[in-house]
């Protein structure tokens, strides 16, 4: 094309001009469009391609918050049982007291009842649990037995492995465990029938509880019920002491039934006072292993309060009757029958 051409009013080129300037303004302000044409949709198909992905992060995230829902529900529950079942004041689980002390009891339980070897008798369930255990009362309180637990598997009635170990150490064969409640108190009292002394102060030793209180213990004896109010026990200020009794072991444990606070100390020493009377059977067999020794001529043997039925005879010696003559009681001078005492108006 020739520069003429370009400047020629009505040459072409000049058309040419105007249909860029249309362009152009098409540019500024293209007119809207009624129906595009089928590659304008074409072009916005790949927009709705985009969509469904966006419905999937959509569905998962739904999906997620389900879950949570379902997470939270869940834990509602978990806690709506632990309140029904104890409530804020119940113990936790392997609950131990605040307070422990270990003592020996008076030099007649640990000489005469040294060891399993002069005291070989097994405990009986009758003899521990019941003939005046089934309601102990001292220092103004009342405790009845509400819940028991007498077994040989040692183990059972203890958690923590070491405490465990130290009972198979001792040569545990029996434990008897009762449960006490008062007005005032909840509280529980345990035997270990142990082979001898030593093993008896190994296992006290072994039921210490750490110097720190978050520090993880080594053990402590079972509450004996999950029922109120022991689901307490232990939830706060409670005070436990282990008595080494011959070849036996009595631990005794309380708690106020008000207490739910293990850092309000408290005075326990009265309830533990009054539980401690749970070992007046080994006091029973004191008695009799006493008279089961004594010399030939001296008191009859096997008297006390028996401890096994049929079994607790002692050394098998018969008690006279009421009235009769002692057969080992010094008689008079001459062989004279002793007098009789004469009741008043008879």
């Amino acid at each position: 094309m020739s520069s003429s051409e370009l400047s020629a009013p009505d040459s072409p080129g000049r058309r040419r001009k105007t249909d860029d300037a249309d362009s152009i303004e098409g540019l500024v302000a293209p007119p809207p469009r009624r129906k595009g044409p089928k590659g304008a949709r074409r072009r916005r198909k790949p927009g709705k391609e985009e969509k469904p992905s966006g419905a999937t992060g959509s569905r998962t995230l739904r999906v997620l918050l389900g879950a949570l829902s379902l997470a939270v529900v869940a834990l509602v529950a978990v806690l709506v049982v632990q309140f029904v079942m104890g409530g804020s004041g119940s113990a936790p689980a392997d609950s131990r007291p605040v307070a422990y002390q270990v003592v020996n009891t008076d030099s007649g339980l640990s000489e005469t009842l040294e060891s399993r070897e002069v005291d070989n008798r097994a405990l009986s369930e009758g003899e521990v649990l019941e003939r005046g255990n089934e309601e102990i009362e001292s220092q103004g309180i009342t405790f009845e037995l509400a819940a028991t637990a007498f077994t040989d598997a040692c183990e059972d009635v203890v958690w923590g492995e070491e405490v465990q170990q130290a009972l198979a150490e001792a040569g545990c064969t029996q434990a008897a465990v009762g449960g006490y409640t008062s007005g005032d108190y909840v509280g529980l009292a345990a035997i270990f029938n142990l082979e001898d002394v030593d093993g008896s102060v190994a296992v006290a030793g072994a039921m210490e509880p750490p110097e720190a209180p978050e520090a993880e213990a080594s053990g402590f004896v079972n509450v004996p019920s999950e029922d109120a109010p022991f689901d307490a026990l232990g939830a706060g200020y409670s005070a436990a002491e282990a008595a080494v009794s011959g070849h036996y072991l009595v631990v005794t444990w309380t708690q106020s039934v008000d207490s739910t606070a293990a850092d309000e100390r408290e005075s326990l020493s009265a309830p533990l006072i009054a539980l401690s009377n749970f070992r007046d059977p080994l006091f029973r067999r004191v008695v009799q292993l006493e008279n089961a020794t004594q010399p030939e001529g001296g008191a009859g043997g096997g008297g006390g309060a028996g401890t096994g039925g049929e079994e607790e005879a002692g050394a098998g010696e018969a008690v006279p009757e009421a009235g009769e003559a002692d057969p080992g009681a010094a008689q008079p001078e001459g062989g004279a029958e002793p007098e009789v005492p004469v009741e008043p108006g008879g």
